[in-house]
C-alpha cells in the first residue's frame, strides 16, 4: 500500500489536514521501541487505497533540539520511502515554517507544500502568493483551509496526480528570499496583535491567566452539576434497579444481586454521574485549545517556569497532565534536554487529571456545597505550585549547571470551529470514560465483594463492623488521622490505596462504603416506572438549568440557603460529613489525594520514560511532600485550640522532611552522576 507523510511545525493545523484527509478511519499506536503515538488513517483516491501518516510536529530534524520527536520523524524519512511527503505550513507563519524545508529536502523525499490558515492570514491582513511560492521553491503548492476543508479537493487532485509523476526535486532553496518574495505581511496592527497587547501585557497577563483558569473550572462544575442528577436517575433506573427487580423476581441470592445490580450497575452509574464535569472542562479546553490562547497561557507561564530551569515546551505536557498524567509524561519526550524531560516526568503528576476532579466534586460538593467550584480552583492551583516549587528544588540540586534550549511559536487568534471543539472534546471525554468506566466497575464490585465478605466468613456485611474491608480499613486508619481524616473514617483510607490502582476509583469506593446499609441491602421487587424517572429526571434539567443562573450571578453563594442545598445531597453525603472531623479535614484528604502518588498507569509510564531510579524518587518524594503538606494544613487548624500540639507537629514534620530531602538527593546525585551530562555555564 502506497503510503503518505504529513508534517510540520507545531499549531500549523498538521493533525486537522489529517483528520480531514483520513475522516474516521483511522489508527493509533506507538512507534516501535518508543512511546510517541503514531496514528495512522486510510484515504481512498483515485481508486486505490492509500495509508497517511501524522508525523510528530516538529520544528527540526536535528536531535538535540526536538529530542524524540525529531529523532521518530528523521528516522521515518531515512528508512522508510513514503510516496509523497506534505508538509504543513501556517500561512501567519510562513516565514518561520519555511525553516524545516531545507531539512526535509536533504532526505530526498517528493514534497508538496500545503499552505494552510489562509482565512487566518487574510484576517490578520496578510498576503500569502501561492504562484511565487511555487515559483521560488520549485515545489507543488496547495492553499487550504483546514478548518473549513476549503481547498481539500484541489488538495486531493494534487496529491492524486504528484503519484503518477511528480517533477524533480530542486537542490536547494533560498529560504529568506522565497518568503520575501511570496509573503506580505500586515505592517499595520493585527488583530492578534491587540488582543495580545492585553493578554501578554506584563502587568496583566498573569491575572487573565488566572481569571481565565478560575472561570475555566467554574464553567465546567457549574455547568457540569446540572446534568449530574439526570444521569444519576436515568443510569440507576436501568442499570441498578431493574437488574434488582429481575434477579429478585427469578429467586437470585443476594450475592448475585449485589455483583450485578450495586456492582457492574453501580459502577456504570457512578461514571454516568462525572461524566457531565469532566466532559464540560474538556470542552472549554477545546475551545481554548482551538481559539490560539493555549499557547499564550504558556507562554505566561513560561516566564516563571524559565526560573526553574525548564523551557516553554514543558508546559505543554503540563497542560495534557490536566486531562491525565499518562500522555502527559509521554508527551515530555518531546524535550530534547534530559534534564528538562526528566523535570517534566517528576512533576506531571501533580496535575490535577481528569481522574482527580471526579474525587473533587464528590467530596468537594459534600463539604463545600456553596463553594464547590472555589475549592476545586485552589486544588488545581496547589498542585501547580507543587510543581514549580519540586521543579525549582530540582533545579538547585540536581540541575544546577544544566541549561535547557527554547523553541516555541504562538498562532494567530482565530474563532475556534465547533466541529474542531466537538471532535476533540468527544475523543478525549470517550477515551477517558471508556479507560476510567472499566475501572470503576471493577473497582465497585470488588469493594461490594470484599464488604459484604466477613471477617468471621459470613455474607452480607456491607458497611457493617464484621466486614473485612471495615477491618483492614479500621488497622490503618490510625496512620491518617494527622491528615483530617476522623478515627472511625476507614472508608476513607480504603480509598486512598484503591486510589493507586486509578484515582477515579476513590469515587467508587467512597460511595460504595459511605452509603446506609439501607440503601445497598433494599430490593425492588416491583419493575422500575422507566416513565416516572424520566420525567423525574428531566426535572432535574429544569431546576437545576435555574439554578445555574443564580451561580454565575451569584458566584460565592451568599444567597443560597445551607439547608436547601443539604436536602439535595445523596444519603452517602451523609455519612461522610459525620465521619470527617471537619470540612477542613476533608480539604487536607483531598490534597492528600492530589499529591500522594500517581496511578499505577502512570507509574508504569515514568518507569519506561525515565527508569527505576527517577521513578523511586518521585514516588518517595510524592508521598513524603502529600503527607507533610496535608498534615500541616491539618494542624494549622489547631494552632488557636492548641498551640503547643500544632506548633510542635509543623516543626517536627518540618525538620524530618528537610532530613529526608538532604538523603535523597544525595542519593539520587550519586545514582545519577553519570546520567546527566553537566554543561558548564
Amino acid at each position: 500500500m502506497k503510503e503518505l507523510a504529513i508534517i510540520g511545525s507545531p499549531n500549523c493545523g498538521k493533525t486537522t489536514i489529517f483528520n480531514r484527509l483520513t475522516g474516521t478511519r483511522q489508527r493509533t499506536g506507538n512507534w516501535p521501541g518508543v512511546t510517541v503515538e503514531r496514528k495512522d488513517g486510510r484515504l481512498q483516491l483515485a481508486g486505490q487505497q492509500l495509508n497517511v501518516v501524522d508525523l510528530p510536529g516538529v520544528y527540526s530534524l536535528h536531535d538535540d533540539i526536538q529530542g524524540i520527536d525529531a529523532r521518530v520523524a528523521h528516522q521515518y524519512l531515512s528508512e522508510q520511502s513514503p510516496e509523497l511527503v506534505l508538509m504543513a505550513l501556517d500561512a501567519t507563519r510562513l516565514p518561520r515554517q519555511l525553516a524545516l524545508l531545507p531539512d526535509l529536502l536533504a532526505m530526498g523525499k517528493p514534497i508538496l507544500l500545503i499552505v494552510n490558515m489562509l482565512d487566518t492570514a487574510a484576517a490578520e491582513g496578510i498576503k500569502v502568493n501561492l504562484a511565487e511560492l511555487r515559483k521560488q521553491t520549485r515545489l507543488p503548492v496547495v492553499g487550504v483551509t483546514a478548518s473549513t476543508g476549503e481547498g481539500f479537493e484541489q488538495l486531493k487532485d494534487a496529491i492524486a496526480s504528484l503519484l503518477v509523476a511528480y517533477p524533480a526535486l530542486p537542490k536547494a532553496v533560498d529560504i529568506k528570499a522565497t518568503a520575501a518574495a511570496c509573503y506580505v505581511e500586515n505592517h499595520g496592527v493585527t488583530r492578534t496583535e491587540r488582543i495580545d497587547h492585553w493578554m501578554l501585557h506584563p502587568l496583566l497577563a498573569l491575572p487573565i491567566f488566572l481569571v481565565v483558569m478560575y472561570l475555566l473550572f467554574t464553567i465546567s462544575v457549574n455547568l457540569g452539576a446540572v446534568f449530574i442528577d439526570f444521569f444519576d436517575i436515568v443510569l440507576g433506573s436501568i442499570f441498578v434497579e431493574t437488574p434488582r427487580w429481575l434477579l429478585a423476581s427469578v429467586g437470585a441470592p443476594a450475592w448475585l444481586q449485589a455483583f450485578v445490580a450495586d456492582g457492574v450497575g453501580g459502577g456504570i452509574q457512578l461514571v454516568g454521574t462525572f461524566i457531565p464535569t469532566i466532559g464540560c472542562l474538556y470542552l472549554c479546553m477545546s475551545v481554548l485549545e482551538d481559539s490560539g490562547y493555549l499557547s499564550r497561557a504558556a507562554f505566561v507561564i513560561d516566564r516563571m517556569m524559565a526560573k526553574i530551569g525548564l523551557p516553554g515546551q514543558a508546559f505543554i505536557p503540563l497542560i495534557i497532565g490536566f486531562g491525565c498524567n499518562v500522555p502527559a509524561v509521554m508527551a515530555s519526550r518531546a524535550l530534547g534536554q534530559v534534564s528538562a524531560r526528566l523535570t517534566t516526568i517528576f512533576i506531571a503528576p501533580f496535575m490535577s487529571c481528569g481522574a482527580r476532579l471526579s474525587v473533587y466534586v464528590f467530596v468537594g460538593t459534600a463539604f463545600f456545597p456553596s463553594q464547590a467550584q472555589n475549592a476545586i480552583f485552589a486544588l488545581y492551583l496547589l498542585g501547580i505550585l507543587v510543581a514549580i516549587a519540586s521543579a525549582w528544588i530540582l533545579r538547585r540540586s540536581l540541575f544546577s549547571n544544566v541549561e535547557a534550549a527554547n523553541i516555541s511559536e504562538m498562532p494567530a487568534y482565530h474563532k475556534p470551529l465547533l466541529r474542531n471543539v466537538l471532535m476533540q472534546t468527544w475523543h478525549r471525554l470517550s477515551s477517558f470514560t471508556w479507560r476510567a468506566g472499566k475501572r470503576i466497575v471493577a473497582v465497585v464490585i470488588i469493594i461490594n465483594v470484599v464488604s459484604s465478605f466477613g471477617s468471621d466468613g459470613s455474607w452480607g456485611n456491607q458497611n457493617t463492623e464484621n466486614s473485612a474491608l471495615s477491618a483492614l480499613g479500621k488497622t490503618l486508619t490510625p496512620m491518617f488521622t494527622p491528615i483530617g481524616i476522623g478515627e472511625e473514617n476507614w472508608p476513607a483510607t480504603v480509598g486512598l490505596f484503591t486510589g493507586l490502582f486509578a484515582k477515579e476509583v476513590v469515587v467508587g469506593t467512597l460511595d460504595t462504603l459511605y452509603a446506609p446499609p439501607a440503601v445497598q441491602a433494599q430490593a425492588q421487587l416491583t419493575m422500575p416506572n422507566y416513565g416516572a424517572d424520566v420525567l423525574a429526571a428531566l426535572a432535574t434539567l429544569v431546576e437545576n438549568t435555574a439554578g445555574l443562573v443564580t451561580a454565575f450571578t451569584d458566584p460565592l453563594k451568599i444567597a443560597s440557603s445551607q439547608e436547601e442545598i443539604a436536602d439535595q445531597q445523596p444519603n452517602s453525603y451523609q455519612a461522610m460529613q459525620s465521619l470527617f472531623p471537619s470540612a477542613w479535614g476533608a480539604f487536607c484528604y483531598l490534597v492528600f489525594i492530589l499529591l500522594y502518588a500517581p496511578c499505577v498507569a502512570t507509574i508504569g509510564v515514568m518507569q519506561k520514560e525515565a527508569g527505576q531510579l527517577w521513578l523511586s524518587f518521585s514516588v518517595v518524594w510524592s508521598l513524603l511532600l502529600s503527607y507533610w503538606l496535608a498534615s500541616n494544613l491539618w494542624h494549622v487548624a489547631w494552632l488557636i485550640a492548641a498551640p503547643v500540639m500544632a506548633c510542635s507537629w509543623i516543626i517536627g514534620s518540618s525538620a524530618l522532611l528537610y532530613v529526608a530531602y538532604k538523603l535523597i538527593m544525595a542519593q539520587m546525585r550519586r545514582g545519577m552522576r553519570d546520567q546527566i551530562p553537566v554543561v558548564n555555564l
